[in-house]
């Protein structure tokens, strides 16, 4: 190991980091607690957290016993003040995490169905919250043939699932003598709003292309660096690459849900560059870390001050 690689060697194995980051995360979240709802933000920014360590530790998607990743996301999540105000979309993340990790299950096994299911009726309730989710619903088929988790029962397994929600959401409409509710749900999956970048703040431009650069890059080195990975484990890692590029496609067409693509967003990049700084040191690892370190201090202090100055 190169000894200016000692420090991110530290940092990626230390248990340091995580406390540092909970704290500055809830320092940055008291900014933003001007309403009590906007407390709900945080609560499901720790859960997905926990969910971003157990699905390192049930998978081991990084060969080292690390929190380098869910670091990583509470960080970003911190410096972005313009997520910790709520609405609907903060769940997305979460049950994001939750779906992946449920088809991640059903890798080789013979009772795939269970585990299908589930990740498709966490992705039809998050796609109650933005029907556009379901877009990605053929993707996730895909991603079940590299899982060799594909069978028939599987398949109808995932339809069930995706459709539950939106059955016992017709139900409730039907109850309550409203079923023209249901029609203007699904009206919203075959509407694109109009691509409209003005809509966007500057902390959300600012922030959107700095994580665009680093995703990219740590992406295309922890595919780069994959072979050193058990198949299984490449495998799952190419499915939340490609997660993201439809994801971050999602993004650039329909720019008016932007906060809950790039939560999204923060997930993918926050397992690929803890991947990559976890278990990658070289000269470019220890240039980027440091690159990532002053980018991630600048947007925290563009965004403090764009905040103060607003207020």
């Amino acid at each position: 190991m190169l000894e200016r690689n000692r420090f991110q060697y530290h940092l990626a194995t230390g248990k340091i980091i995580f406390p540092v980051a909970v704290v500055f995360c809830l320092i940055s979240s008291a900014l933003g607690l001007n309403k009590p709802e906007n407390l709900i933000p945080l609560i499901a920014c720790g859960i997905t957290t926990y969910l971003l360590i157990e699905l390192n530790t049930t998978f081991s998607l990084i060969r080292t016993r690390t929190t380098l990743h869910a670091s990583l996301f509470l960080y970003f999540y911190s410096s972005c003040l313009f997520l910790h105000e709520y609405s609907p979309e903060t769940w997305i993340p979460l049950l994001y995490v939750g779906s992946i990790s449920c088809l991640f299950r059903s890798y080789e096994s013979s009772h795939s169905s269970t585990q299908i299911f589930h990740s498709f009726l966490l992705l039809g309730i998050a796609s109650l919250i933005l029907p556009h989710l379901l877009y990605l619903t053929p993707l996730i088929y895909c991603f079940m043939i590299a899982l060799r988790s594909l069978n028939p029962r599987s398949f109808f397994a995932g339809l069930i699932g995706v459709s539950t929600p939106y059955v016992l959401l017709f139900c409730h409409y039907l109850y309550n003598d409203n079923p023209a509710a249901m029609a203007e749900l699904f009206m919203q999956l075959a509407e694109i709003p109009p691509i409209d970048y003005t809509a966007l703040s500057l902390q959300q431009l600012v922030a959107g292309g700095l994580l665009l650069v680093l995703t990219a890059i740590s992406c295309v080195q922890t595919m780069d660096k994959g072979y050193q990975d058990r198949v299984q484990t490449r495998i799952m890692l190419r499915i939340i690459i490609w997660s993201g590029i439809a994801v971050l496609a999602l993004t650039a067409c329909i720019p008016s849900y932007f906060n809950a693509f790039f939560l999204l967003l923060l997930v993918i990049y926050a397992i690929t560059s803890g991947h990559l700084f976890a278990l990658t040191f070289s000269r470019f690892t220890g240039i980027l870390l440091w690159i990532t370190a002053g980018a991630w201090i600048l947007l925290t202090i563009f965004n403090l001050w764009t905040a103060l100055s607003n207020s």
